[in-house]
């Protein structure tokens, strides 16, 4: 079993596989990152990271999207869409612009879904939510 303590940057595709443990670690870079074996770290990625079945993380992640089948603990800041498979156990607080769960999919937290066309319309003076329903145009 390896343990890695670094990671570098420029990432345009790295796996870390099942079997591997990488500890304290920092990553940043842009592309794909997949994860089957174990990361206790913080990723701040400018691109799309997949948590395999076997996977864990421990940490903080900031990317672009993020589709999960194993298990995670942390905090999550996803610009786009962040997918739970049926397989996928998440604890922690999620900020995403989209959130798909499939059924058998857990998550335990905190959540906040806003996409960038909704946002927009939050910062509208003249929006307003009742009942759970974003209005435009409070008057009509």
């Amino acid at each position: 079993m390896k343990r890695l303590n670094k990671v570098g940057k420029n990432i345009t595709g790295i796996v870390i596989g099942g079997g591997v443990i990488i500890e304290n670690a920092a990553l940043r870079g842009s592309g794909v990152l997949r994860i089957d074996g174990e990361f206790h770290g913080s990723i701040d990625i400018d691109g799309h990271v997949i948590l395999g079945k076997t996977g864990v993380i421990n940490g903080n992640i900031h990317a672009e999207s993020a589709l999960f089948a194993g298990t995670y603990h942390g905090n999550l800041q996803i610009r786009n869409t962040l997918h739970l498979t049926s397989t996928a156990v998440l604890h922690g607080q999620i900020d995403a612009g989209n959130l798909i769960v499939d059924e058998g999919g857990i998550f335990n937290g905190t959540c906040s879904v806003t996409s960038r066309d909704a946002q927009r319309m939050l910062d509208a003076p003249d929006a307003a939510v009742f009942d759970g329903y974003l209005y435009k145009d409070a008057e009509t």
